[in-house]
């Protein structure tokens, strides 16, 4: 049984919601007026919620301080490869795990998602030494393998195996009947049915990408002291 709310509740229950929603809206609105605001109108008292003079030359000094472009442009594209090579990567690697029979497979993934439990900042100088011993250092490939191969990776490998492992093998014997191999079941069947899995993989891969801190500073250590 349905119990009406009176118009007055939701006039109340709205006025309430409004006032909660100030301490979390006000800071995102003052920061974005007062990028438009001359410094002394940021300083005024009392404040101005609504910019008086606009000042859009901050905008400008900061693409000229900072190549931004260049940077988010190599942020998109590293994230883009990250996330296209982890799908490829973690899709086999889970479906391997989830539908073939092997020796101490159950054993080899367990040894897999205990990359999980390790910190990066653990093997970041190990991770160093390899790639400056290749000649990768002031490189974007460490930023690209890296996170396909490693704990990334790993725990997409883990979303997707779990997925497989709840596939009907009714369908894998049905396309077996029908003369497929293992190869185009994966790729004509199974992978298919994986997009919502794949999707959640991409979404957290490129953020997790994105996002990447102590990486780049590490690896790209000159390009960063070059840019400023």
């Amino acid at each position: 049984m349905k119990t009406e709310v009176s118009p007055r509740m939701k006039v109340a229950l709205y006025g309430l919601m409004c006032v909660l929603l100030i301490p979390f809206v006000f800071p995102t609105w003052w920061m974005v007026t007062s990028s438009v605001k001359p410094i002394s109108d940021i300083f005024a008292f009392p404040p101005q919620l609504v910019p008086q003079n606009y000042d859009w030359t901050t905008y400008q000094k900061v693409f000229e301080l900072q190549p931004f472009v260049q940077q988010y442009w190599n942020s998109a594209y590293i994230a883009a490869v990250v996330t296209i090579g982890t799908m490829v990567v973690s899709s086999m690697a889970g479906y391997a795990f989830a539908r073939i029979r092997f020796p101490f497979a159950n054993t080899i993934f367990m040894i897999v998602l205990l990359g999980l439990l390790i910190p990066s900042e653990v093997t970041i100088v190990p991770l160093f030494q390899m790639f400056l011993k290749a000649g990768m250092v002031n490189t974007h490939w460490p930023l690209i393998l890296v996170p396909i191969f490693g704990a990334p990776s790993v725990f997409a490998t883990f979303v997707m195996r779990q997925f497989f492992v709840t596939l009907p093998t009714e369908l894998e014997e049905a396309a077996r009947v029908d003369g497929l191999g293992r190869l185009k079941i994966f790729r004509k069947i199974a992978l298919p049915l994986a997009k919502p899995a794949l999707a959640s993989v991409a979404i957290f891969t490129f953020l997790h990408s994105w996002n990447l801190f102590l990486e780049p500073i590490v690896f790209l250590e000159n390009l960063i002291q070059v840019q400023q």
